[in-house]
């Protein structure tokens, strides 16, 4: 897991809006887990605030973001490891 969240950060520090567009059309997200990935990674929110804003448990969105992150994984390119 630890790889995986270094992967995706150091593709979010380098990512552009057509590169997040991109990413966005490989991956399916419900409507919650779309809310939750703009408010972590885009807008870069806490766990806290964003289950407070959803009024969700941290755990859930804990869980959420773990799902967010493999299907994230799969989508992006692996020289950005």
């Amino acid at each position: 897991m630890k790889n995986t969240v270094i992967r995706i950060n150091a593709y979010f520090k380098t990512a552009t809006r057509a590169d997040i567009n991109d990413l966005l059309s490989k991956i399916v997200l419900t409507e919650r887990q779309t809310r939750i990935f703009e408010m972590f990674y885009l807008k870069r929110q806490n766990i806290g605030f964003i289950a407070d804003s959803l009024y969700i448990s941290q755990r859930v969105i804990c869980e959420e973001l773990s799902i967010i992150r493999e299907k994230i994984k799969k989508a992006i390119p692996d020289e950005q490891e």
